[in-house]
């Protein structure tokens, strides 16, 4: 739902002001280049884009809490970027530019987690170093529908996905026959909640 709901350039620009409290226009140039097997059709990452030519923007949403994402992150961003790159003459001595990677990571699970972190690639290394040769910083932001009334208030798009989530887990806590039904139960209750409250 995640993945498919912001697979629209205008959202993915809301959601993208509002993490980085920036001001892009709805109509600024947005390139959607996230990975996918060639193969079997399915996604590899969850969303990648180019923003204004400028920056390359990884964003993946987890229900877990993860603390390999800066690693996943590292591998993605070198496949998207090698995609970008396909004719540019990076063995030439004259200077490839690329556009700056931004990751972000939308975490919205029931475990208990800031409503905002930062996750290094450097926390994985087996020796610590004072100036990694490589590092990658992940910005983790809680999306949770009441834990980051900051964040979701900047974005109407995010708010009505944390709604969603919400209004399923509410549903879900609230059925009276609790079987393996019981999921497709809630998330059938709070699509038809959402359609007619407008949301999402």
């Amino acid at each position: 739902v995640f993945s498919l709901y912001l697979s629209n350039p205008e959202r993915l620009i809301d959601v993208y002001n509002a993490v980085a409290k920036t001001n892009y226009p709805l109509d600024t140039p947005v390139e959607i280049n996230t990975l996918t097997n060639v193969l079997y059709k399915n996604q590899l990452n969850d969303l990648s884009f180019v923003l204004d030519n400028q920056y390359v923007v990884l964003i993946e949403h987890q229900s877990t809490i993860n603390d390999n994402m800066a690693l996943r992150l590292l591998l993605y961003c070198a496949r998207v970027y090698e995609k970008m790159l396909k004719k540019c003459p990076v063995h030439k001595r004259m200077r490839v530019k690329i556009p700056v990677p931004k990751f972000i990571v939308l975490y919205n699970g029931k475990a208990d987690y800031p409503e905002h972190s930062v996750q290094k690639l450097s926390e994985s290394f087996k020796v610590e170093q004072e100036n990694p040769a490589l590092e990658l910083k992940v910005e983790v932001y809680n999306i949770n529908y009441a834990k980051s009334p900051e964040l979701i208030e900047r974005s109407e798009i995010l708010k009505d996905y944390s709604l969603f989530v919400q209004k399923v887990r509410d549903f879900e806590a609230g059925d009276s026959v609790q079987d393996e039904h019981t999921l497709e139960r809630a998330i059938a209750t709070a699509i038809r909640y959402c359609i007619e409250h407008d949301i999402m």
